[in-house]
């Protein structure tokens, strides 16, 4: 029987979906926000790339904000940036960021990008904030379209020997758990848009204090839910892959992103 290829923009949707339900019981909106908003002391190899390629007399867009860890830096240089942000309270962090930072060059749009009313810009960035937006070609038409230089994407990325990846793989039959720069990187290639990418430098490894921590990481990113099916074979991969040393549990899962960027297409 032929192989059946992944509808990889179906994939982002039934992830986006199963992500943005477990958001709203707490840890994963934790997590993403933790995702939006990491590294603010720390250098940023994908936000340096992005600020070298920014000149003084271009605007930019930055969709979903968040606290302005890259709408600041970037307003620092460009002429103006338009932060849009549906989350009220990441708009409140935001305005206070922008006040310390003593800008007066950001416009704040307090919407979901699938909704804001906003002109084209120069440059439309994007950092890790469309985790839970299940249309991503949507998304996309609408950067390319707002765009009259260049788009980016910052979205994580998964290791390739990660343990959730193995998990997924046995229980749902693909490597992945949530949207990520992998499946966004083929949902552009079938979209006809032919990125680049540019790699975070550094893994910041997932570690746990017990193993009971780690087993009840990997039930959150496996999305379980009540069910206990799937238990023995979660508890019996962590007991082989993760390394323990000083009471500590590492994983060989971590943190890292990775930058896909493109000129939009002129006949967007």
């Amino acid at each position: 029987m032929p192989a059946r290829e992944i509808d990889w923009l179906e994939l982002w949707r039934e992830l986006a979906t199963q992500f943005d339900r477990a958001a709203r019981s707490g840890p994963a909106r934790r997590y993403e926000s933790h995702l939006r908003q990491k590294g603010w002391q720390r250098p940023d190899r994908l936000l340096d790339f992005i600020l070298q390629n920014t000149g003084s007399q271009d605007t930019a867009i930055d969709v979903g904000a968040g606290g302005g860890r890259w709408a600041i830096p970037i307003a620092r240089i460009a002429s103006g940036v338009t932060a849009v942000e549906p989350s009220p309270s990441m708009v409140e962090m935001l305005r206070e960021n922008i006040a310390a930072a003593r800008l007066s060059n950001v416009h704040i749009i307090q919407a979901a990008w699938e909704s804001a009313s906003v002109e084209p810009h120069d440059v439309v960035v994007s950092a890790h904030a469309i985790y839970v937006s299940p249309d991503f070609a949507a998304i996309i038409r609408k950067m390319e379209r707002r765009a009259r230089k260049r788009c980016y994407l910052a979205l994580r990325l998964p290791l390739y020997n990660g343990i959730i990846g193995e998990l997924c793989l046995a229980i749902r039959g693909h490597r992945h758990d949530s949207p990520n720069a992998i499946i966004a990187y083929n949902a552009l290639y079938s979209m006809g848009i032919y990125t680049n990418v540019l790699m975070e430098e550094g893994v910041y490894r997932w570690t746990d204090s017990s193993f009971e921590d780690a087993f009840a990481r990997a039930r959150r990113h496996l999305h379980l839910g009540s069910s206990t099916a799937h238990d023995a074979l979660v508890r019996d991969t962590l007991a082989r892959r993760l390394t323990c040393a000083d009471g500590i549990y590492t994983w060989p899962d971590g943190m890292l992103s990775a930058l896909l960027w493109w000129n939009p297409s002129p006949d967007k």
